[in-house]
């Protein structure tokens, strides 16, 4: 489970056209942010949250001939597409991106409702600028979305579970006819489907006790399917294209080994070719030209990102874009002729969106990134990798932020990442870091046990060590930055989403003191509840979260769960505890959050409870960004004495719209 943060443009509002309504309104000009001593200029909120000039999510056109993006349209968020060749812009009321259809005239939507996660795929035909976006899977309580596309075809490949909601099953979309033909049927238990360039299904991955089978089918739709290899649950095998090598694919596995590497896989007994691996981490991506049918560069991120490109043209393209900083890459797409590709560079104090020529390896500064117009008046704090030792030996890595103009030891926030099977990276994106060393915190992000990207080995130590050794690699961090004077341990605070929340809470239950306070947003308090209301498309993954934390169905582990549940101990709670929930959360229920802030006032505990009555797990609206925000730093300077900007008029354009 993931923090949703608000690091997109359609997530933003307008500035100045809602400005000058509260103006009106209020017949206030202008509100300043208050200023400390001296100190570097606060960043209002609302420049993080609900950026006027921001946009993002550029992409160009399969033909190269278009150009789309999300921003501002109006008072909230809009689609943008561009003729490149006339310069005609148009606009659609779209909260959200999405991706070109292969037609390069469509766009193709996943959209929900509050964060619900039940999305529906919608299609916009650009050609009728009038014309509003199609939903086609209309089919209430269900979860659908693009399997893949097919490169010879403008036909979608869809996967739904709106037979049976814990599995899905595989449909094609025929973009001429309008028509949704079922092509493969779950029997149940089918975790992925391999679908190949001519929209046929030719795999499975059924899970079988602990193991996933794969399958082919026979000859006919009557035959039965064969089993060709087994791969153990808990390794990791995603294709990613067919080979050219006929009957083979390409794929990122760590079967037999500990690291996720580039292979090319044999579909009929699924012996391993490795094409590229790295000793240090997982492969967290791959580049594929569909020009030349073959992966083209892949992706690492051992402390900061590094590519490694096979292909000397995207090499040379890469190396353009870094320089010698170590800027973040996020390469969005290329056009069918592989001329044109739209990039992101993400540096600690600025950075923009591309669109690269890879012919004359030149390119077009599309927009800055906000936090390129913030560092023109405020500088922005650079965020450092930094690596500990575990008491039982693990290295451990992650990033320390400093706040610019403060002395240490620093106040600091021990910012959690979610999943907990994810990871922080360098220069992600996240506003939430340059917003709290903005407000005077040093922000340390640790990438505990259990975290993915560093092997195997390393997130199976999380075993059976929620509220465990999990919870001791943050205090291990600390304690070792407290020793060198970075850190002031009496001015610490825990923040998280997700799973980050739950360790917030495990922070003031399971080691009270150590932590001044605590900000948990939709974080879990009681695991096995999480485990007994999972949405029923969690099905397939539930066999991962018994083998870590336990099973709620036997009653030993039951109690094992409850004794590493915050709600259990909230008599033991030394100081306040912050909790915001998405009413429509379906992975973590709000009821989560609800009962956690009554068992800390039925024992005399502060905390404060704040609802968001259309966001579900992580907040995607700028009016819940901004008052989750204002909460925060509110908060953490009553507990932590750092800086606040306090009331922004935004907040009054939060209620009204």
């Amino acid at each position: 489970m993931k923090r949703n943060t608000p690091t997109t443009a359609f997530n933003r509002l307008t500035r100045w056209g809602l400005t000058a309504l509260i103006a009106a309104l209020t017949g206030c000009a202008s509100m300043p942010s208050p200023s400390n001593n001296g100190a570097h200029a606060l960043i209002p909120v609302r420049d993080l949250v609900a950026d006027w000039n921001g946009s993002g999510a550029y992409q160009i056109s399969p033909d190269g001939q278009r150009l789309m993006w999300v921003a501002r349209l109006g008072l909230g968020p809009g689609l943008f597409v561009k003729h490149l060749k006339t310069g005609q812009p148009h606009s659609y009321k779209i909260p959200g991106g999405g991706v070109w259809a292969r037609d390069s005239r469509h766009i193709l939507l996943h959209l929900s409702t509050h964060g619900n996660e039940n999305t529906h795929v919608w299609m916009l035909d650009t050609d009728q600028s009038g014309q509003a976006a199609r939903n086609l899977t209309p089919f209430a309580g269900a979860r659908s979305y693009i399997l893949r596309s097919l490169p010879q075809s403008n036909d979608l490949i869809i996967a739904s579970n709106r037979r049976d909601p814990k599995f899905d099953d595989v449909y094609r979309y025929n973009m001429a006819t309008g028509e949704l033909k079922l092509l493969a049927t779950n029997p149940g238990h089918v975790g992925s489907w391999l679908v190949n360039d001519d929209g046929q299904v030719i795999g499975r991955a059924r899970l079988d006790g602990e193991e996933w089978v794969f399958e082919t089918p026979g000859t006919t739709p009557t035959d039965a399917w064969t089993s060709n290899f087994h791969v153990s649950y808990f390794d990791t095998v995603t294709p990613v294209a067919p080979s050219a090598t006929p009957g083979h694919w390409w794929a990122v596995s760590n079967r037999g080994r500990d690291k996720m590497a580039l292979v090319e896989i044999n579909l009929h007994d699924g012996a391993e070719r490795v094409e590229h691996a790295d000793a240090r981490v997982d492969l967290a991506g791959v580049r594929w030209s569909r020009l030349q049918n073959r992966p083209v560069a892949v992706v690492a991120e051992p402390d900061t990102q590094e590519w490694r490109a096979f292909d000397p043209t995207l090499a040379q393209a890469l190396k353009t874009l870094k320089g010698q900083t170590d800027a973040r890459i996020s390469i969005h797409n290329l056009s069918d002729d592989e001329r044109w590709m739209s990039a992101t560079v993400t540096r600690h104090n600025g950075g923009e969106h591309v669109l690269y020529d890879l012919k004359n390896h030149s390119f077009e500064v599309l927009a800055e990134l906000g936090r390129s117009r913030v560092n023109a008046t405020t500088p922005l704090a650079p965020q450092q990798p930094v690596t500990f030792k575990s008491q039982d030996g693990l290295d451990l890595h992650g990033y320390l932020s400093l706040p610019p103009g403060v002395a240490k030891p620093y106040p600091t926030v021990v910012l959690v990442h979610g999943g907990p099977w994810a990871r922080d990276v360098h220069l992600n994106g996240d506003p939430i870091q340059l917003f709290l060393t903005n407000r005077g915190y040093a922000v340390l992000q640790v990438n505990y046990r259990g975290s993915s990207g560093y092997g195997k080995k390393f997130q199976e130590a999380a075993q059976s060590e929620f509220a465990g050794k999990m919870h001791s690699d943050l205090t291990d961090a600390v304690n070792a930055l407290a020793a060198q004077g970075t850190v002031d341990p009496q001015r610490v605070a825990i923040a998280g989403a997700s799973y980050g929340g739950y360790a917030s809470l495990v922070g003031m239950t399971h080691t009270p003191g150590q932590f001044r306070c605590a900000i948990s947003t939709v974080g879990m308090s009681d695991m096995a509840a999480l485990l007994d209301d999972a949405p029923p498309y969690w099905e397939l993954g539930k066999p991962k979260w018994i083998r870590y934390v336990g099973n709620p169905a036997d009653p030993a582990q039951r109690a094992a769960l409850q004794e590493r549940s915050p709600l259990f101990k909230a008599d033991r709670v030394q100081g306040p505890i912050l909790l915001m929930h998405g009413v429509h959360d379906p992975r973590v229920k709000v009821s989560q959050s609800l009962q956690m802030a009554q068992a800390l006032r039925a024992n005399g505990k502060p905390v404060e409870l704040v609802l968001f009555d259309k966001a579900g797990h992580g907040f995607q609206r700028w009016q819940d960004n901004l008052v989750a925000y204002r909460k925060t730093e509110d908060f953490l300077a009553r507990c932590l004495g750092g800086r606040t900007a306090g009331f922004d008029f935004f907040e009054l354009g939060a209620k009204l719209f």
